[in-house]
């Protein structure tokens, strides 16, 4: 049995290349369907997936270190929980069986395969604020969609430089429309917030600390940071516009005097 060892502390000459993470991403993508599981990426290489012709902007955003990627970040449907670990066991990964007992129907962890760590996680991302999945995994053929990426971003209430700059190279690099084909699709994002005052409320001040924080970004030109500026202020309005549901008005009343996001939770 292999020892699973965190990707920090894995010496640079043996880790592993960019391009072997974005090769086993689409590998296990690929494997998965064949088994009849759906899982898509998340995370910094869905990012490269979408978008491979602003890679370097990326990099200059100085998003990721010497190691570059440091694992795989996978959504897959919770129905597949009971195959998940003999397929990934059948292309050469091992459980992390602490994780699986403590929280094997939401999460899993695999390691010593190609890559050092897979994270898949069933459903959901339920930190501060619930990201489902549910009827969405099949929209795209490698990822996650790229509403669902700015959700997963919107949700983390103590926001990092980091979580920022991958909502500004977001605005800076995907289309805004109304469907998910390659863009940051705003009907949905402004439904799911219309009957959620919580996650409206993180989501909005989030964008608020986009505007400011994008200034301080020496990567970004001052074009891209006024880009960047006006795209928040395009869902801001496209959200506060979406009629929002009695639940919304009633959370609505107690504001910021309730606790309005789960605590514990800043970053997946």
């Amino acid at each position: 049995m292999a020892e699973f060892i965190l990707p920090k502390d894995i010496p640079l000459d043996r880790y592993p290349s960019p391009e072997a993470f974005l090769s086993e991403g689409r590998r296990i993508v690929e494997a998965a369907q064949k088994q009849g599981i759906v899982m898509r990426v998340m995370g910094p290489l869905a990012l490269h997936y979408y978008f491979p012709e602003q890679v370097e902007l990326y990099a200059r955003l100085e998003r990721l270190g010497d190691r570059y990627f440091t694992d795989i970040d996978c959504a897959a449907y919770g129905k597949s929980g009971g195959k998940m670990k003999g397929f990934m066991e059948s292309i050469g990964y091992e459980c992390d069986l602490n994780t699986l007992m403590a929280s094997g129907k939401t999460r899993h962890i695999y390691f010593g395969g190609p890559v050092p760590m897979i994270d898949v996680f069933f459903d959901k991302l339920d930190y501060c604020h619930e990201v489902s999945y549910k009827d969405r995994l099949e929209l795209d053929d490698y990822c996650v969609t790229l509403a669902d990426i700015m959700l997963q971003k919107l949700q983390i209430w103590e926001i990092n430089d980091k979580d920022l700059k991958d909502i500004e190279y977001l605005l800076t690099t995907a289309e805004i429309g109304d469907d998910d084909r390659h863009k940051i699709n705003q009907s949905y994002i402004a439904k799911r917030f219309a009957d959620d005052w919580g996650f409206w409320y993180t989501a909005t001040t989030n964008f608020g600390r986009v505007k400011e924080h994008v200034d301080t970004v020496d990567a970004l030109t001052v074009d891209q940071k006024a880009h960047i500026k006006q795209r928040c202020d395009q869902l801001l309005a496209r959200i506060e516009a979406e009629p929002k549901t009695k639940s919304w008005n009633k959370r609505a009343k107690k504001g910021t005097s309730k606790i309005w996001y789960n605590t514990g939770f800043s970053d997946w």
